[in-house]
């Protein structure tokens, strides 16, 4: 694998936020001094690669920004071609390339924030924070605060970075959360995003408001791992049939046979399997899985262990 890094040094601050999650470098091929041993000593492989994402956040939280210095020291660090770092990096629109205030208020202008005022929210803002205020205002994808649009996170970078979220937003609030997010109030219970918590018919929300999330008795006193003991006693071909024979489907909008899915890859000679929890939710109006992460978090791994 070849590895082209350009000539920028990271800054002291990129460094630290770097070696604070990896450790100190070990060798010159790391980023560290060179000293003989380096002349003798090879390393390959990516086995850190699932760093890259964590070291991103580490540098974009602590600066507000993530310089070509900061990439390459990190992708040195990782042994990742800075090209594919440079990927990640701007795929995602919380992270900025470009120097920018420490101070971000990120507007979410996506489909529920845009039908409950975002375009106003956005221009008031802007009006009110401008060149020289200290705060870079950047019109953002979904939050993931669909109930509570529209919408605005403030993120101040630092050690810690410090972020704090408006919604619903006014002009006065989110200008009032850039200016002082350690002083925004409380964000509401998980149960807030679930007017019809308590209803003995839901299924997937049916323990929101119920539980207590982070208590495993609780979880276990209202159904939690039921389902699970069920899948042991089943075995793995079992498990398979009675998800196909349910008619199940993704939920992700394609609407695919979940048992078609399972038994594909249980089929497949490759071992490990991995399984991949997917809570990215990019698609407009979904906030559904934060709701159960935040207030009925076991639930993701009773499903996940089946």
């Amino acid at each position: 694998m070849d590895l082209h890094f350009g000539d920028s040094k990271p800054t002291d601050e990129e460094r630290a936020a770097v070696d604070a999650l990896l450790g100190p470098p070990e060798s010159s091929w790391e980023g560290a001094d060179r000293c003989d041993t380096d002349l003798r000593w090879a390393r390959g492989g990516r086995e850190a690669r699932d760093l890259l994402l964590p070291g991103l956040h580490a540098v974009n939280d602590r600066v507000g920004w993530i310089s070509e210095g900061a990439l390459n020291y990190l992708c040195r660090r990782l042994t990742v071609p800075p090209a594919e770092a440079y990927g990640v990096a701007t795929f995602y629109a919380m992270f900025s390339l470009r120097p920018r205030p420490a101070t971000v208020l990120h507007v979410c202008t996506d489909l529920a924030c845009a039908a409950a005022g975002a375009g106003d929210l956005c221009a008031g803002v802007e009006a009110r924070l401008g060149p020289g205020s200290g705060v870079a205002v950047e019109r953002s994808p979904c939050l993931g605060l669909c109930e509570r649009a529209p919408a605005a996170l403030a993120v101040r970078a630092g050690d810690p970075v410090r972020t704090a979220v408006s919604a619903p937003a006014t002009v006065e609030a989110a200008v009032r959360t850039a200016g002082a997010p350690d002083a925004a109030p409380p964000e509401p219970p998980a149960v807030a995003a679930v007017p019809q918590a308590g209803d003995p018919s839901l299924t997937l929300l049916g323990r929101i408001g119920v539980v207590y999330p982070a208590s495993l008795d609780d979880y276990r006193a209202h159904g939690g791992y039921a389902a699970l003991r069920r899948a042991f006693a089943l075995g793995p071909a079992g498990v398979i049939r009675e998800v196909t024979d349910s008619g199940l489907v993704g939920r992700g909008g394609a609407a695919f046979p979940t048992g078609r899915k399972w038994q594909a890859t249980a089929s497949r000679p490759d071992r490990p399997h991995y399984l991949v929890c997917n809570a990215d939710e990019s698609e407009p109006g979904t906030f559904k899985d934060r709701v159960i992460m935040e207030g009925d978090p076991y639930a993701w791994r009773d499903g996940d262990m089946r």
